[in-house]
């Protein structure tokens, strides 16, 4: 049996010969097809509208059944859910190459700095998508949803350099932190007008976390 795009469905490892290498081809394929289904959603969702764009209209862009995108997809939100991924594993990546000395805030900064400019996705459509979760009051969640997902992992990149476990209270209250701060940047750089650079919205988040959220200004800090 094929799929609608002609494709001989995953096959099932069975364990004996090259099983394990068929299984991992199996594996990419399905993070394919899965990829090019969250892809086209989003510019469906961009161009028609998220309410106006049904999953029928999804499955027949991607060439496939509207059975086998629920496979991959049970609800359309969860299409949406994975275009906004916050591309965690990325960013942990490039945070865990920072050199050691460099201050957590300062490292997570320029890390995220890093993963932006190595993004292929255009930033404006990136800003479409922003907004468009905006306007839908029931997905404004997916951003955070997205960052807590990975909170855990991204407490045990920094611990080390916090000098304190992932587990610890402090360095969870810490990364949340972080994490709060940058989807705020995302947000606010979503409503700034076309080309607008995130980059130096980034630094300045990630400087406002090294001080301390909660620190008030001291006399010297004011302008004038």
């Amino acid at each position: 049996m094929t799929t609608q795009t002609g494709e001989a469905p995953p096959a099932v490892a069975t364990g004996v010969g090259d099983g394990g290498a068929e299984q991992t081809r199996a594996e990419r394929r399905r993070a394919r097809i899965r990829a090019t289904i969250a892809d086209t959603a989003l510019r469906l969702f961009m161009s028609r509208g998220y309410d106006a764009t049904t999953v029928e209209d999804v499955a027949a862009a991607v060439d496939l059944s509207p059975r086998t995108v629920f496979r991959y997809f049970p609800f359309k939100e969860d299409m949406l859910r994975e275009a906004v991924h916050f591309e965690l594993t990325e960013l942990i990546a490039a945070l865990r190459d920072r050199p050691a000395h460099e201050h957590p805030a300062d490292a997570l900064g320029r890390a995220t700095v890093y993963m932006w400019s190595r993004m292929d996705k255009d930033p404006e459509e990136v800003r479409t998508l922003l907004r468009l979760i905006s306007e839908l009051p029931r997905m404004r969640g997916l951003l955070v949803e997205a960052s807590r997902s990975g909170q855990n992992a991204l407490a045990e990149a920094l611990a080390p350099r916090l000098g304190r476990p992932a587990a610890d209270l402090s360095t969870q209250v810490a990364t949340g932190c972080a994490l709060a701060a940058l989807n705020i940047v995302l947000e606010t750089w979503a409503a700034m007008p076309a080309g607008t650079d995130l980059a130096p919205l980034i630094n300045s988040a990630m400087a406002g976390v090294k001080a301390g959220p909660l620190s008030p200004l001291r006399p010297t800090d004011h302008c004038g």
